[in-house]
């Protein structure tokens, strides 16, 4: 039985334009590996790899910062609520009043710092979505065998970090 022949080319171009590695082969009828071998041996697939996850991954942070500032909001209006509805008393309903409010303002500030926190975070995600732009365009300036070396620090180095694929 022949082998496919695969073009290479293709495989490249379809990746770049930033279709998965699963997609790819689905698309020319082969198998993952065969794909994942090709950009392998290209030395694409570490970078690039990398690169095209980050905007999903700064969408989820999105959503996160929207959802807790839609928490702190309604929080807020929970505080608003009280501050008008109930009257000044001495008793101990007033108290348990006062002990609700004094939660609602330690909860928002918990979620003001989740806000900020995400918001740094954020920061780092562009920060590393344009380092791994710079080096990948470093790495291809350089020979094929440099480029594959490079590749295959960086690959050691994610799968040391992490070890699960969450794609």
């Amino acid at each position: 039985m022949a082998r496919k022949t695969i073009d290479r080319i293709k495989v490249k171009n379809l990746f770049d334009e930033g279709e998965k590695v699963t997609e790819i082969a689905s698309m020319l009828g082969c198998g993952k590996g065969t794909v994942s071998k090709i950009l392998k041996e290209m030395g694409l697939e570490v970078v690039k790899a990398a690169v095209s996850a980050a905007p999903k991954y700064e969408r989820r942070k999105d959503a996160a910062t929207e959802h807790l500032l839609y928490l702190a909001d309604k929080a807020k209006s929970e505080l608003d609520w009280i501050e008008d509805t109930v009257p000044p008393q001495n008793d101990s309903e007033y108290r348990e009043w006062q002990n609700q409010k004094l939660k609602f303002v330690a909860e928002m500030r918990k979620l003001i710092s989740g806000v900020a926190d995400i918001g740094y975070k954020l920061f780092q995600v562009n920060e590393m979505v344009e380092v791994l732009r710079i080096i990948d365009e470093e790495i291809g300036n350089e020979s094929p065998e440099c480029q594959r070396r490079i590749r295959k620090r960086l690959q050691r180095r994610r799968n040391i970090r992490f070890p699960v694929d969450f794609n």
